[in-house]
């Protein structure tokens, strides 16, 4: 990934949000309008999107840049993002699409090996990271996270376990549909957002 800051984001997206009718924004995605900015859930906090500065903030968090996925992401839920329309979780390998373009290497690499290095065996701390960013415990593999990054977003991360004969294991599910409003290369984004703030919960380096 090339960029790494808000304000890298195209200012494309900043014009359609500009553009964009409020009201039908909050009605369609749960972000409250207020003052010229949204107020958008992410993960256990609260993005402040101001339209006209062209400015993302988290909640609290003073000047601290979100950074270009969270922005990037965030933009693209308020412009095109239709929450209702999305479909059950699926693999992220099937989405349409997926197979081919994400790779276990290169730059569409599913984050998955740096949560199989530290939680491969710390099941117990995987948990406890999901319980800090207010995810919902599911019942697949030894252990399944689901975060909602933005209102009816999902993502769920699912751990096996290292064993005697096999290596940890990572995979995402994503809502089905999903690929109907966002390019896969954004998809990623979202995931990696995730991990990330799986990592940082943990004490982890991202």
């Amino acid at each position: 990934m090339l960029y790494e800051k808000c304000a890298e984001v195209s200012q494309e997206f900043w014009r359609e949000l500009n553009e964009a009718e409020p009201e039908e924004v909050a009605r369609r995605t749960g972000a409250i309008f207020q003052g010229g900015s949204y107020q958008l859930p992410f993960l256990n906090r609260e993005l402040m999107i101001d339209v006209k500065e062209k400015r993302i903030n988290i909640a609290g968090a003073g000047d601290a840049d979100p950074g270009f996925r969270a922005c990037l992401t965030a933009l693209l839920y308020l412009i095109r993002l239709d929450p209702a329309a999305l479909g059950p979780l699926i693999s992220a390998m099937e989405v349409p699409g997926g197979a081919n373009f994400f790779q276990s290497h290169g730059p569409h690499a599913l984050p998955n090996a740096p949560l199989e290095e530290r939680f491969g065996q710390d099941l117990a701390g995987f948990l406890e990271a999901g319980r800090r960013l207010g995810a919902e415990v599911r019942a697949a593999g030894d252990a399944s996270l689901a975060f909602q990054v933005f209102p009816g977003l999902w993502v769920e991360v699912v751990l096996w376990q290292a064993d005697e004969e096999f290596p940890a294991q990572v995979s995402f599910m994503v809502p089905s549909q999903i690929d109907r409003f966002w390019h896969l290369d954004a998809v990623l984004g979202l995931m990696v957002i995730v991990v990330r703030e799986l990592l940082a919960a943990a004490g982890g380096s991202n």
